[in-house]
């Protein structure tokens, strides 16, 4: 057995497991583990690239459906969870009533997830998707580095055709992003070496901070909605004040990973004090 063909059993043994698990209780983690389960086997397809029939890639159209099902109920687990780090107390009585209203958010979309799970549970969605991963590496070379290779190659073009963008937006860092989590979940399809461990920890790195201030950014848009005839909450300021602080580490650490991937005699990335007016304002 091929080790991509010994990660496709894995993403495959473990899509079932949360796929049968999840509809008796939604739990975070369990969510959590149902979502990066559905990428990592959407990113072996994207490898891959095999030919699929029509019901292989209605299996993977649905699969889609799932992810942001789940991605729903993940977004409010974290926005709860960050509500709770705030240690404002005098904001204490408007955090209740907020959380109160996320949890009824939560509510409403783990009910969502429960039904969609349960109608995939009873088709043949996931004997197809099943085979969908056993066709991605049938016919993939037993080159356990390429896909590695094939992310340091992504990210190094990424980093060129940033180089000339003068500052790092929230929509562009939303765009980086998912970009750089696709990255990681393909390099996590080669064998494990110090090569590939570094990678995957530097991109994560960066991910995890980039992630982190569009936590935020989804708390303060809930916060925004919750408290939308009241300019002067107390609370609605601090998760602003946060969301700002979170922006600025995201750009810096964003711009020193493209500063160190762009190819040699390329033009690089402008400073990270160049986005401090973007980051203000976020």
């Amino acid at each position: 057995m091929t080790h991509l063909q010994q990660r496709s059993k894995e993403f495959s043994d473990d899509l079932s497991k949360f796929v049968s698990k999840l509809p008796d209780g939604v739990t975070e983690k369990g969510v959590h583990r149902l979502r990066t389960t559905i990428r990592r086997v959407q990113g072996l397809v994207s490898f891959a690239r095999p030919d699929l029939g029509k019901k292989q890639q209605k299996a993977m159209d649905e699969l889609q459906v799932l992810r942001k099902r789940a991605g729903k109920v993940r977004d409010l687990d974290i926005q709860i969870g960050l509500l709770g780090s705030i240690g404002n107390r005098s904001a204490s009585a408007d955090r209740r009533a907020l959380q109160d209203a996320l949890k009824k958010k939560r509510a409403r979309q783990a009910d969502r997830l429960t039904a969609a799970l349960k109608k995939v549970e009873t088709s043949k969605f996931l004997k197809r998707l099943e085979r969908v991963t056993e066709k991605a590496v049938s016919g993939a070379p037993d080159n356990s580095g390429e896909p590695l290779q094939a992310a340091q190659n992504e990210l190094a073009e990424m980093a060129e055709e940033y180089s000339s963008r003068q500052v790092l937006k929230p929509a562009r860092l939303h765009e980086l992003r998912i970009k750089l989590k696709l990255l990681r979940y393909r390099a996590e399809l080669a064998a494990e070496s110090e090569e590939q461990k570094e990678f995957i920890k530097k991109v994560k790195g960066v991910q995890d901070s980039i992630g982190e201030w569009h936590d935020w950014e989804m708390l303060a848009a809930s916060a925004e909605e919750q408290f939308a005839d009241r300019i002067n909450c107390a609370l609605l300021i601090e998760i602003r004040s946060l969301l700002a602080a979170r922006f600025s580490a995201a750009t810096t650490a964003t711009l020193n990973l493209l500063i160190a991937c762009v190819p040699p005699g390329k033009k690089r990335p402008v400073s990270a004090s160049s986005t401090r007016s973007v980051a203000q304002s976020a």
